[in-house]
């Protein structure tokens, strides 16, 4: 039986939602080169990643992809994506996917769910001092208009902005900035954001 037969997506069509990745399908890679083929798409990666076309944050194909991308097999391509993470050029979340850049780097807009762009924005705010300590957080309600995403979602986020002690929650009242000494260190934040996202991409 096949995908189409079970109702479910093509992997074609995967690829065309995918959002950004390292390009079309069935890149040309026979340039006479002889290093191997996986070797020749990592290459064609970092080419990318330096020219600017894919920047830190970004989703890079998942085997999948690059297997339709490349015209190669996915063994093939799990390789590429090994070659990136040896090279220090990029990471994997579990469930979620492999990024550009180390495993402390913040996912790209694009590729976060709305509550860790909503959280990362007002943890971003409370650093620079324009929101200072003592001062509360614009409610659930507020948030859910200015991103236009749901009281739920709006909820997620004050709730992992209050788990890395960015702010406290008094019942009825309403969310308020930590003191700066609380606060997680950049790269602790980072980390805890990537956490986050492959999570919510495994429900």
């Amino acid at each position: 039986m096949t995908h189409k037969d079970k109702g479910l997506p093509d992997e074609r069509d995967w690829v065309k939602e995918a959002g950004r990745g390292p390009g079309r399908p069935s890149r040309d890679l026979s340039d006479g080169d002889e290093d191997p083929l996986y070797v020749r798409i990592a290459n064609d990666i970092e080419k990318q990643i330096h020219q600017g076309k894919l920047v830190p944050g970004d989703r890079i194909g998942s085997q999948t992809e690059l297997a339709q991308q490349y015209n190669v097999s996915i063994t093939t391509s799990r390789k590429a994506h090994e070659a990136l993470r040896t090279r220090h050029l990029a990471h994997t979340v579990a469930g979620a996917g492999t990024f550009v850049g180390p495993e402390d780097t913040t996912p790209a807009p694009q590729v976060m769910p709305t509550y860790l762009v909503i959280a990362d924005e007002l943890a971003t705010r409370i650093r620079a001092g324009d929101i200072p300590p003592g001062r509360q957080i614009p409610s659930r309600r507020m948030l859910a208009k200015r991103f236009q995403t749901s009281l739920v979602t709006a909820g997620e986020a004050t709730a992992a902005l209050r788990e890395k002690n960015w702010v406290y929650t008094i019942a009825d009242t309403g969310s308020y900035v930590t003191p700066a000494e609380k606060w997680p260190s950049e790269q602790e934040w980072h980390k805890t954001i990537a956490r986050h996202r492959g999570r919510r991409e495994e429900k």
